[in-house]
């Protein structure tokens, strides 16, 4: 691990672009600032922050020279960038364009998007096109953040020691209020059960489809072969009042605190999984936490608890890029680069 460690301190510092520059893509501009790797170039789609000094922007006590472009109107041509940052929405199908333009420029790309963590589970369709598109132009791409360790590598190490496997068991709580307006709107805080079944049961939704890559990534990962997957959408229903600081007002009894996922997966080798996945408020004293369950010879479990799980997800993000950038081309999942690794020397 120490000559793994040396390599990393003796390679040159990462030349990053950013692709979309809100909560996630601005925090990595701090991040690299402080580690000291160059911002070569951002974009983001058209309004007040196109001709911006992205280190303004991010809230440094200077600029970085790097004014921010239109990704629509901007010509890319050959980017002088290692790898692009892309944080704008989850579904491949809507990024695949600016995919295509960034790995034209020469760019590996890490995404800040649920999809492209495992993009064949998802989107096999526009999997498939991807991986070619990359693989063509010898470059990678990887989908990265917060469930690198708490869900991907939490479930992979926890089969570990078991000889024997049977089933395995994922459980979680997230804040849905932690991320804005945004993510409480797409996870249903707040409707009435009318509303949620109509907007995100009987529609996929803005997270709809998203979690059964869970199991199945995990799952794929340690050799199985995935036959089927399913997924159930509900909506977790207060008995009692709960205040959203996201949507400024008090969720009454009745209303909806957030979305209950219940995703199942089947394999070729008889071995299956299971996550029950919960989105949504918090009462006073929880903590974001996840948890594996392995059926197995031995039975193991992990846990893992995330109490920012804002930083989380962009730390974790920032700390891929130079395996990403040190990758085979084509999309190579997080499994497939080993566990997480530190930044901190």
């Amino acid at each position: 691990m120490s000559q793994v460690m040396n390599n990393i301190a003796k390679n040159p510092a990462p030349k990053l672009l950013i692709y979309g520059t809100g909560k996630v893509g601005l925090a990595v501009v701090r991040l690299a600032d402080k580690k000291g790797w160059p911002v070569v170039a951002a974009f983001n789609r058209a309004g007040d922050k196109v001709g911006q000094d992205i280190g303004q922007l991010a809230g440094l006590d200077k600029p970085l020279g790097v004014l921010v472009q239109d990704c629509e109107q901007a010509s890319f041509g050959q980017l002088d960038a290692d790898i692009a940052i892309v944080a704008s929405t989850d579904r491949l199908a809507t990024n695949l364009p600016a995919y295509k333009k960034l790995l034209d420029a020469g760019c590996n790309i890490l995404c800040h998007g649920t999809e492209s963590y495992f993009p064949l589970a998802t989107n096999a369709e526009v999997a498939e096109e991807l991986n070619a598109y990359a693989t063509e132009r010898g470059l990678t791409f990887t989908g990265g953040g917060i469930w690198d360790l708490s869900r991907i590598w939490s479930g992979i190490m926890a089969a570990g020691p078991c000889t024997e496997l049977r089933s395995l068991y994922h459980q979680s709580i997230t804040d849905g209020d932690a991320w804005g307006e945004a993510l409480a709107q797409a996870v249903g805080i707040g409707f009435s059960e009318a509303e949620f079944n109509e907007k995100l049961v009987q529609q996929a939704g803005t997270a709809g489809g998203l979690y059964p890559s869970i199991p199945h990534h995990v799952l794929t990962a340690l050799g199985y072969t995935v036959t089927e997957t399913s997924e159930r959408r509900e909506p977790v229903l207060l008995d009692h009042a709960i205040y959203s600081n996201a949507l400024g007002r008090e969720v009454a009894a009745g209303e909806s605190a957030g979305t209950r996922i219940v995703a199942e997966v089947k394999t070729e080798e008889g071995v299956t999984a299971r996550a029950d996945i919960e989105v949504r408020l918090f009462a006073p004293g929880e903590v974001e936490h996840m948890t594996w369950k392995v059926d197995g010879e031995p039975e193991c479990s992990v846990r893992v608890e995330r109490k920012d799980s804002a930083f989380m997800s962009v730390a974790s993000l920032f700390n891929r890029i130079p395996d990403v950038i040190n990758a085979p081309p084509g999309i190579q999942p997080l499994s497939s680069l080993g566990p997480l690794r530190h930044s901190a020397l």
